[in-house]
């Protein structure tokens, strides 16, 4: 059977690269942590750590060990505030994934009602949606904020919920006046990996528009100063659009209905006391109070 102690000493000594390190961490000495490492070792037939001229390096198996110690580790921690704080102890962490493109296409009004739940305290990291879904799924984060429902493969066994969907402005400078079928504009379009690109070229399609198209980009706020100083027609989010339209910098052509693209929320069920479902809860009635 595996033992606690040998996962820990394996866990510190990772963590911190050389058994030097991990013996001052815990106070014991490094001949200790080599057994307590060669017992584990040889109870999972696996080769954890590696020598090298700088200290320690993990296997190909002692990451997959690691991953799951962190986990196992962090769940404890989360035990142990949930059973055993004190009243006046800090608060509980609610640990949050968002998107690279829900962070480029939403305002912070969107995120605010995150710092607004009781007794709790956020953290919010962005990344790329796959790299999320893996820390969803081995603990390290508690919600994930996406711009497009994965696959159901990648989200067995998670709770989803669909916060709220994207709306585009087609925007264009204030001077622009496109013809009937825009065909004497030039568009900046989005590139292919992107949720908004289907979104724009339905929309083109649907209304029969034929733009050149002048280039491509990801980043909405990019594309914002692209149509105001360049004199382009670009497609981004209804929030990134707000301030330039605000400050007379650029104008609406058109309003963009989403089919697929939006904010897409999920988590397992349960997650420290239903915080998860809470924050949920309130970016959803703040989507829909923004929306009307």
């Amino acid at each position: 059977m595996l033992n606690y102690n040998h996962l820990y000493y394996f866990h510190i000594t990772a963590a911190e690269g050389s058994l030097s390190a991990a013996a001052a961490k815990l106070g014991v000495k490094q001949s200790t942590i080599s057994e307590q490492l060669r017992t584990l070792e040889r109870t999972l037939h696996q080769a954890l750590l590696e020598r090298t001229s700088t200290g320690m390096r993990l296997t190909p198996a002692g990451q997959i060990a690691y991953e799951h110690t962190t986990a196992m580790f962090r769940a404890g921690d989360r035990l142990l505030q949930a059973l055993g704080r004190a009243a006046d102890a800090a608060p509980r962490s609610l640990r949050v994934g968002i998107s690279g493109a829900v962070a480029r296409a939403t305002s912070t009004d969107f995120l605010l009602p995150l710092f607004a739940l009781d007794e709790c305290t956020p953290t919010i990291s962005t990344g790329e949606t796959l790299d999320l879904l893996r820390h969803l799924r081995s603990n390290d984060l508690d919600l994930v904020l996406c711009e497009v429902e994965p696959p159901e493969a990648a989200v067995h066994q998670l709770h989803r919920a669909v916060i709220t969907h994207i709306p585009l402005l087609a925007i264009a400078p204030i001077d622009l006046d496109p013809g009937p079928d825009w065909q004497d504009v030039g568009l900046v379009q989005y590139r292919a990996s992107s949720t908004f690109r289907f979104e724009v070229e339905a929309f083109l399609e649907h209304r029969g528009l034929r733009p050149r198209i002048v280039g491509e980009a990801d980043d909405p706020f990019l594309l914002v100063e692209v149509a105001a100083r360049g004199r382009y027609v670009v497609i981004v989010p209804r929030a990134v659009a707000r301030d330039a339209l605000a400050a007379g910098r650029v104008r609406t052509l058109a309003q963009v209905e989403t089919v697929h693209a939006g904010v897409h929320a999920l988590y397992h069920d349960g997650t420290s006391s239903g915080l998860a479902r809470r924050a949920i809860e309130k970016l959803i009635a703040t989507a829909r109070a923004n929306a009307e």
